[in-house]
């Protein structure tokens, strides 16, 4: 019998020898041979009608990528999915969408589009409904919200499109469905895709094969100290860079952080979302946020499997985004903003 520690070191490789070829290396496409790091920023898509003016201040954070964020709703228990409601942000419906894209794309700047699905009072990884009848008739709504929004991708020349976001039981539980919509999207737009999978659902994501890339939104709790050093964070980063490392090693895939970030706060590199709704008058640490993204880069950037990282978030009102009183997620004019732009500067992976 193996020794304990001496397994959980071979742990790895056995997955990878135990995966039957229909799971691993038989028809699954190769990782996109994309050679650069993505460097991009999530863009909270704006309230009213904006002009291009927003992209200047991503270039010069030497980002070559957005995320663009259209939102649908569901109640939670409902089958329902709306979406383009006149009571909606211009940013959030399909035609500032559209605008949005045509910004970035005309400067320059890729697009990956990820549409979203906001829960009112939850969130979708708790997203489930208690009959067949009502699965099939989300599964019917979503769909269409999904193919429309692939559908715009592919007319506008977006560069990569994202599936779902966050669907930690809808994944599990309708996994033929996500198979299916795959297919669908695939007939439709031409470029990479992804799903964006909570991070601590990545590895029960069943359908990882079908996809261009492993998506994760990297909100791994690391440590609760008020200003935790950088040298401690890129210790306790190891663990999730073992599990997200297997998943590349098995699906042959590489990583995307399709979500990720800290606000500048106390605590940063904790349980980010028993603080996401604290008021932004919660203390502000600008030095926390820093140290977080020096561990984050220097853990990461270098590692060839490793695709790049959408930050969250980024606000089209640069001037007056952010500031070293703001203890929210935007790096805007906080001294992340300059560790974050040279490290985007490196970008070849």
């Amino acid at each position: 019998m193996l020794p304990f520690k001496l397994f959980l070191s071979a742990l790895p490789l056995l997955l990878l020898s135990w995966t039957t070829p229909s799971t691993a290396a038989e028809n699954i496409p190769p990782t996109s041979p994309e050679s650069e790091k993505i460097g991009g920023v999530s863009v909270v898509s704006p309230s009213r009608r904006v002009t291009d003016q927003w992209v200047d201040p991503v270039r010069r954070m030497n980002a070559e990528w957005v995320a663009i964020l259209p939102y649908a709703f569901s109640s939670p228990n409902s089958p329902r999915v709306n979406y383009n409601l006149s009571r909606q942000w211009w940013g959030e419906r399909f035609e500032g969408m559209t605008e949005i894209i045509r910004h970035a794309k005309g400067k320059g700047v890729k697009v990956l589009l990820k549409p979203m699905v906001w829960v009112p009072g939850s969130w979708p990884g708790d997203y489930a409904l208690n009959s067949e009848e009502k699965w099939q008739e989300w599964e019917a709504n979503y769909s269409r919200y999904i193919l429309e929004a692939a559908a715009i991708a592919a007319r506008e020349g977006v560069d990569m499109f994202c599936v779902g976001t966050e669907y930690k039981k809808a994944v599990v539980e309708r996994e033929r469905f996500w198979r299916d919509l795959i297919a669908q999207i695939r007939k439709v737009f031409k470029g990479p895709l992804t799903y964006a999978a909570n991070w601590d659902n990545c590895m029960k994501v069943p359908f990882w094969k079908e996809l261009d890339y492993i998506g994760v939104d990297a909100y791994f709790p690391l440590s609760p100290a008020p200003t935790a050093e950088v040298a401690t964070l890129k210790r306790k980063w190891s663990e999730p860079m073992q599990k997200v490392r297997l998943l590349n090693k098995i699906y042959r895939k590489k990583i995307l952080f399709t979500e990720f970030g800290y606000r500048s706060t106390d605590a940063c590199t904790w349980n980010q979302w028993e603080i996401q709704n604290i008021p932004y008058s919660r203390k502000v640490n600008l030095q926390a946020q820093v140290n977080a993204y020096r561990a984050f880069f220097e853990s990461f950037w270098d590692k060839d499997w490793f695709a790049g990282v959408f930050l969250w978030q980024w606000y089209t009102n640069h001037a007056s985004a952010g500031g070293e009183d703001n203890s929210d997620y935007t790096p805007q004019n906080k001294p992340a903003e300059k560790v974050i732009r040279e490290w985007f500067s490196k970008g070849a992976g």
